[in-house]
């Protein structure tokens, strides 16, 4: 197992995000002029955080209308989506100190993309970096082709933060590696900054845990400070955040939501996330574990677009880690893991203008894919540690 100094990953992010401020720099600009806004779900939590720093709610009808006017230069209700803040106050306190740096909500969105596009690069090092030398040319390969995966790009592009979450899930899950306790509550604490897609992975880390007392401890203090200064500034917020939730699925077009649980895709993965979950379990593969945790967890949340599918990611890093039990020697293997990083592009193809349309349609296969080839990777797995009879060839 290789442990990485936290200065390395340190520079690693520095690298990548000042990087991606260049990036985004250049895509903000091309972007003008044209319906595509360059972070468009920073514009939401920011105008919502400097709000509640003013003492106003942040699930208001009135921040809501200042949303629009950042958004579409107008408070009247939009045409198109009705962005409201949507999150738990916890992300203002995360906000704060950028706030306070004065940048405009433009200057926000490159840096919250950069940001995020650090976190995607990061990530990729370190998945790169545990490799075995021999595996390490194929993987960077395939992870630089696989570098813009759809639901990675959504979400640095588009400035969403389940990118953040999942990855704070899997810090969280490399720091209890490495024995880093009191690093794991703290990430597990960020990865609820959208609760909705991690509470789950979140609860059972916690649970398989319960006798850290450092895990505990710094997971209740990072969560008070998250919570206590934006309690302290809007009162008891939960009414408020319960209702702007509420309203997400009308206001909204979800491609998934939990009434697709009674389709054949939604009964399917259920079964398959909850075979994953109950296998990693009785294993202590606790990868597997999260993973299917997540998988699980995203069947009962609705989802508008394909950026929530970033939550499979550690699904296919768990298959990659499986590739001795992948047919088709080193080839098997790379194609494999070319196809389940470029499915979603690929897939999109023939949807030219009718995005929305693939959206229903990716949540509907993608899930089933990774889920059912983890299954079948286990099936192997128990086909070849199982003991043959004598005779048997």
């Amino acid at each position: 197992m290789k442990k990485f100094q936290p200065i390395a990953l340190i520079a690693v992010f520095i690298f990548f995000f000042f990087s991606g401020i260049v990036l985004m720099s250049y895509l903000q600009a091309a972007f003008r002029g044209t319906t595509l806004i360059l972070g468009v779900d920073v514009y939401p939590r920011w105008v919502g955080a400097q709000a509640a720093l003013r003492g106003e709610s942040p699930y208001s009808l009135e921040t809501r209308q200042a949303i629009w006017d950042a958004i579409y230069g107008s408070r009247d209700l939009p045409n198109g989506n009705p962005f409201g803040f949507y999150y738990p106050p916890s992300i203002v306190t995360l906000l704060a100190p950028f706030i306070a740096l004065r940048l405009s909500v433009e200057q926000a969105a490159i840096a919250g993309c950069a940001f995020l596009w650090a976190l995607w690069g990061t990530f990729l090092f370190i998945w790169i970096m545990e490799e075995q030398e021999k595996q390490k040319i194929v993987v960077v390969f395939l992870l630089l082709s696989g570098l813009f995966f759809r639901p990675a790009f959504s979400n640095y592009i588009l400035g969403q933060s389940a990118l953040f979450c999942v990855v704070m899930i899997a810090a969280a899950w490399m720091c209890l590696r490495y024995e880093w306790t009191i690093a794991a509550g703290i990430c597990l604490a960020l990865a609820l900054v959208k609760p909705s897609n991690t509470i789950l992975p979140v609860v059972l880390l916690l649970a398989l845990n319960y006798r850290s007392k450092n895990i505990l401890f710094s997971f209740l203090i990072t969560n008070l400070v998250l919570f206590v200064p934006p309690t302290f500034l809007l009162g008891w917020w939960v009414p408020d955040f319960l209702a702007d939730i509420s309203k997400y699925s009308f206001e909204n077009q979800p491609a998934w939501t939990i009434q697709n649980l009674w389709t054949i895709p939604g009964i399917l993965n259920l079964i398959l996330s909850v075979t994953l979950m109950v296998w990693g379990y009785r294993r202590m593969d606790t990868l597997l574990l999260v993973a299917s945790a997540l998988a699980f967890n995203s069947l009962f949340v609705p989802h508008t677009a394909d950026y929530d599918l970033i939550m499979f990611i550690l699904l296919v890093l768990w298959i990659h880690k499986q590739r001795p039990l992948i047919p088709g020697g080193a080839i098997g293997r790379a194609l494999l893991l070319l196809i389940l990083l470029w499915l979603p592009w690929v897939s999109l193809y023939p949807f030219a203008g009718r995005v929305e349309d693939w959206y229903v349609v990716i949540w509907k296969i993608y899930p089933t894919v990774l889920l059912l080839t983890s299954i079948l990777l286990i099936a192997r797995q128990m086909r070849e540690t199982q003991p043959k009879m004598i005779g048997q060839p």
